[in-house]
């Protein structure tokens, strides 16, 4: 069984063009951000199994839990290019907008002249459009990814660290603003001897001399790193056997 995807479009054949992977890779994630679906594309060299490839694309689906907990609604194009096949699998909450009958029209008739001509790089865009294009209006998006709510924890601890450095600087300053405060009040309390020096003067040389508050700041530096969520991380969803397969 293979692990889990890290990317929503994953070339594991290394077929289609980077500029191409990365584009789809782009579309699939703001797919997930506007509608919550989750759809994943995984093109392997060739099948890892002795199975059919409804039954091993579906258990693979399942393992990957491509969807949200819930709601299934997740969908994982599968393509194995030396076995020329692939199957589209549809989790349970998509089967309304991806019933089998499309899915098999989406294989044939827009993958499929494609991939037999060799071109991956349009069969699978030609593919990725249309899948969008019926998944897009079941579900509505929070504006976040399933592997964003790592970013989301990220970003609060980054806020309370910033908070505590903010509260502590201020304390700093007035602890500061507060001892000087004391220093000065007790200056002047003291009697000067003559010439107008004081014994302030002699054990201090003149007080700060102007040397300042030195040292590293408070909060200065923060919580480094950016927080995105990047990658894929599976939902929680499940699948059932919703989906249609081909060969070219």
């Amino acid at each position: 069984m293979p692990p889990p995807p890290k990317q929503y479009f994953n070339d594991y054949a290394g077929v289609v063009s980077p500029e191409t992977a990365a584009r789809l890779n782009t579309t699939l994630e703001q797919f997930e951000r506007d509608t919550s679906s989750q759809v994943v594309v995984a093109i392997f060299p060739k099948m890892q199994s002795d199975s059919s490839i409804e039954d091993y694309t579906v258990r693979v689906a399942q393992s990957w839990r491509v969807g949200q907990k819930g709601t299934d609604n997740g969908a994982v194009l599968f393509v194995f290019v030396q076995d020329r096949a692939m199957y589209l699998q549809v989790g349970y909450g998509l089967e309304g907008a991806l019933p089998d009958a499309l899915c098999k029209r989406i294989i044939e008739d827009i993958i499929k002249p494609h991939f037999r001509n060799g071109d991956f790089d349009a069969g699978l865009t030609a593919g990725v459009e249309a899948i969008i294009a019926a998944a897009k209006g079941e579900y509505k998006g929070t504006g976040r990814t399933a592997a964003g709510s790592t970013g989301d924890a990220l970003t609060r601890l980054k806020r309370e660290i910033e908070y505590r450095d903010r509260v502590e600087a201020v304390f700093a300053m007035v602890l500061v603003l507060f001892i000087v405060f004391v220093f000065l009040a007790v200056r002047r309390s003291v009697v000067y001897g003559p010439g107008g020096r004081s014994h302030w003067d002699d054990w201090f040389g003149g007080g700060f001399g102007g040397g300042g508050f030195s040292g590293r700041g408070w909060g200065g530096g923060g919580f480094s790193g950016g927080c995105g969520g990047g990658g894929f991380v599976g939902g929680g969803g499940s699948f059932g056997g919703g989906g249609a397969g081909g060969r070219w």
